[in-house]
């Protein structure tokens, strides 16, 4: 197509964006710090379907609420089939149609699935070195943060979405914490919510239809989208049977050895190579994640004792089995890689769930007779040895136990 009729397309849409509202959303609770002397390319990352499109929507807001207009932004999503035929040297067509539009002032960017374009980056690391303010976004199939970061060379700051997380779950429910809530009636509409939130999702469009079979059209799409299309993998059926696996025997030992194991003993042909391979991949695409065990110090870990988790406890919650344990450990997993904290597990006799730099951290999800010794033994020994604060999350549990505070998971999850 001729330049002249791409700048025309290009000034339809934005005029089109700038006449339009943007849409109602539910406000994440992701900061993005402001770099005043550096000008970095804020890239969002993270599994599809979490609202990464919608984050761009909400910077866009904020930025209003400053003193912005709509007119000072240019939004394009290079999924538009009326780019299609934009190539990589048309790309400075954007810029001179937003300047024949508003004069020479200088837009702020937002581009979405900018990776359909071929050698997008070149554009992109132009635009910095031009002082742009540049968000981008794609898919995890053509997108994934370690390929940012060497074609940006540096440049880009990546802003992780995941799937909501409880305080904005309850914001999504339009319960409104005012100070002291726990010793009021908001209280019970907490926990309610966390029980509706524990037995569904944390992906918007789930919660917002409360349909939890939409997880297995995610589960296909990360499979052959993500997957299969973009590594070129031609053993499908063990790919398959790896993410089966994960989404029903997740916060157990992995061990590479051992599902490779099960798959031949199933007549999959398979490896131990190419199991660490598939699982990097799903690590990847942000359907699961591996913490590793924390040995003798806190310098020291084990590449080879692993617990697999998911990036959203619908997987769990449509294909495995009903096991609320486990389940609220995935949860309280989920959140620390919210929190971007530097995770492990630790096994030495006993068990304690997981170890960060601030606190050991035992997750159960009902403290009984039967199993009280063996999870405060695990949680003590942990705090003694990496000189931590003890925390032990349940399901609805709030006590003291050896002088130990145990924690509601619901409590837990909307502390700052």
């Amino acid at each position: 197509m001729e330049s002249f009729e791409l700048k025309k397309i290009i000034k339809e849409l934005l005029i089109k964006f700038h006449s339009s509202e943007l849409p109602e959303l539910i406000e994440r609770d992701i900061e993005i710090p402001e770099f005043k002397k550096i000008n970095k390319i804020i890239v969002t990352i993270g599994p599809r379907r979490a609202g990464k499109t919608y984050f761009l929507y909400q910077i866009m807001k904020k930025r209003i609420k400053k003193g912005n207009t709509l007119k000072d932004f240019i939004y394009l999503n290079f999924e538009n089939e009326n780019l299609s035929e934009l190539k990589p040297n048309q790309l400075n067509l954007i810029l001179e149609a937003y300047a024949e539009l508003y004069g020479e002032k200088k837009p702020i960017l937002f581009l979405d699935e900018i990776q359909n374009i071929p050698n997008w980056d070149k554009f992109i690391r132009r635009l910095n070195d031009e002082n742009y303010l540049t968000y981008i976004s794609g898919s995890n199939s053509k997108f994934l943060s370690k390929e940012i970061a060497t074609a940006l060379r540096g440049r880009d700051y990546p802003v992780q979405v995941l799937p909501f997380s409880f305080k904005e779950f309850i914001n999504f429910k339009g319960i409104k914490l005012e100070k002291n809530w726990e010793f009021s009636k908001t209280k019970l509409q907490v926990k309610r919510a966390f029980e509706e939130y524990f037995s569904l999702s944390g992906f918007p469009e789930i919660i917002l239809e409360n349909k939890l079979e939409l997880i297995d059209q995610y589960f296909k799409t990360m499979l052959f989208q993500d997957i299969i299309e973009r590594y070129a993998i031609k053993n499908t059926d063990l790919m398959r049977l790896l993410m089966l696996f994960l989404a029903r025997h997740y916060g157990g030992n992995y061990s590479l050895n051992k599902f490779n194991n099960f798959a031949k003993s199933n007549s999959y042909k398979s490896s131990t190579s190419v199991i660490q391979k598939y699982s990097k991949i799903l690590e990847d695409i942000y359907f699961s994640f591996f913490i590793t065990a924390k040995q003798k110090s806190m310098k020291k870990e084990s590449n080879y004792q692993k617990k697999a988790y998911l990036y959203d406890h619908a997987f769990a919650n449509y294909y495995g089995e009903e096991n609320k344990g486990r389940l609220l450990e995935n949860i309280v997993a989920i959140e620390l890689m919210r929190r971007q904290d530097k995770v492990n597990h630790y096994t030495n006799g006993f068990e304690c769930d997981f170890i960060t730099t601030k606190h050991s951290i035992q997750v159960c999800y009902a403290l009984n007779q039967e199993n009280q010794k063996r999870e405060m033994q695990g949680l003590i020994e942990a705090t003694k040895k990496f000189k931590n604060k003890p925390i032990l999350i349940t399901f609805d549990q709030e006590t003291q136990i050896q002088k130990i505070n145990t924690k509601p998971i619901w409590k837990w999850l909307l502390e700052k």
